[in-house]
């Protein structure tokens, strides 16, 4: 097999710097555990330095090490975990070189990727005759759209459907037990113990018992997982695993939609910074998060709102129950009894061009006033900037490096995924 002669003939060149450097080269996750799904198809590679290795040296002498690996690479480029590491490739293939620490003890590891060799050596030890289930198991989540543990997903790793697996000896057997499911599962394959953790599913790594695999999974990805597990053993079938052909939907199809929903929809789009995806989606989920936080303040109702990053750009979308805001806008003060807060509140209102005088609702001071927003555009376009927002997307909102898109402008200006991103936002269609 292709992929397995170049990991051989990468490996053979990390275990040639033996001598020199005391390093071995390991080929680990998917690939070296037969469990790869179509879209998988990357091979890394792990340069595992003595534990008395000074972290400079293995970043400096890593890299070196990586870059003659890579030597025939069709292309490289340094990227960044808890150190850079090297990604390249060859011969169409996807190969990661990191460098880590061989690290005796997982409990006491140095870095994050410093588990991984453990996590290989443990999931070959225990897969063998489940690579079937385990492949079933990952397709079945990818169609869900619950797979992978980066922040931009929220889903399954690759490691933690293995355990499962490992754990439930079959894909039948963990789909049968996952429709009773509830936050605070707990599954401790080693009878480790299982220390607090705050997580709705708690996996324990037979590795590293205080560590939760499952821990980057959150509260609806893993509802989704149950729910189509209750529904797969109501009517198996293929669609559980491939998508069917859909035909992408038309521009008049979703004007249609947006006309029967009577609904606004309005978005902000900026260039997208040149970061990582786990830099990136943190900071996109704050500026969400902050964003409705302001609407809410400003007494827009939202319905529902999703953000997309596509090649070059950002766009942060929202569904709005409110196209205008009437002029009058209810103030509530403080309790009447609270009297240094209320005397504060009506010297402040007091010769201010008010809608009301002040009154007394509910035992709070209540006033009516002329409210400044009564649309969203103007709304975002003046206070967006001063929102909670991430370093890297701070900098392209605080220059005003963003537009303000309408309707029409999201359904005709933006690119065609982001339409498409549009029609499963309003549908809540599958991903």
């Amino acid at each position: 097999m292709a992929m397995e002669r170049i990991a051989s003939r990468l490996l053979e060149r990390i275990n040639g710097f033996s001598d020199e450097h005391g390093v071995c080269g390991m080929l680990v996750g998917s690939a070296a555990r037969d469990t790869w799904v179509s879209g998988e198809h990357d091979i890394d590679l792990f340069i595992l330095f003595p534990e008395s290795t000074e972290r400079e040296r293995l970043e400096i002498v890593g890299l070196l090490i990586a870059g003659s690996v890579l030597s025939d690479a069709e292309r490289i480029e340094e990227r960044y975990a808890e150190h850079p590491y090297l990604h390249g490739v060859v011969n169409g293939y996807g190969v990661d070189v990191v460098p880590c620490f061989n690290i005796r003890d997982p409990s006491k590891i140095k870095s994050a990727v410093d588990r991984t060799p453990h996590h290989n050596s443990f999931v070959r030890e225990e897969i063998s005759g489940l690579e079937g289930d385990v492949r079933l198991t990952k397709q079945f989540l990818k169609r869900a759209g619950i797979y992978g543990s980066e922040l931009k997903i929220h889903g399954f790793s690759g490691y933690l459907a293995e355990l499962l697996i490992i754990h439930f000896r079959s894909f039948m057997n963990l789909v049968r037990d996952a429709v009773d499911w509830k936050p605070g599962e707990v599954i401790d394959i080693k009878g480790h113990g299982a220390r607090a953790h705050e997580n709705p599913l708690v996996v324990v790594d037979p590795t590293d018992p205080g560590r939760n695999v499952a821990a980057a999974l959150s509260l609806d990805n893993m509802c989704r997982f149950i729910d189509s597990a209750r529904n797969f053993l109501e009517d198996p079938k293929i669609e559980f695993f491939f998508k069917a052909h859909q035909t992408p939907p038309e521009l008049g199809e979703i004007r249609e939609l947006l006309h029967k929903r009577g609904s606004v929809l309005i978005g902000v789009q900026f260039q997208k910074p040149d970061v990582v995806d786990d830099i990136l989606y943190p900071q996109l989920e704050k500026m969400e998060r902050s964003t409705k936080k302001l609407f809410k303040m400003h007494d827009f109702r939202i319905i529902n709102t999703g953000s997309i990053v596509s090649k070059k750009n950002i766009y942060i979308i929202f569904e709005l129950f409110d196209r205008e805001l009437p002029s009058v806008k209810k103030h509530i003060g403080p309790p009447v009894w609270a009297r240094a807060d209320a005397e504060r509140f009506k010297a402040k209102y007091h010769e201010k061009k008010t809608l009301s005088q002040i009154y007394i609702k509910n035992g709070r001071y209540v006033i009516e006033i002329e409210r400044r927003y009564r649309t969203p555009g103007p709304l975002l376009r003046e206070e967006l900037s001063k929102c909670g927002l991430g370093k890297d997307l701070r900098d392209a909102i605080r220059e005003q490096k963003f537009q303000i898109l309408s309707k029409e402008e999201l359904l005709t200006k933006s690119d065609h995924e982001v339409r498409i991103f549009i029609h499963q936002l309003l549908t809540h269609n599958d991903p």
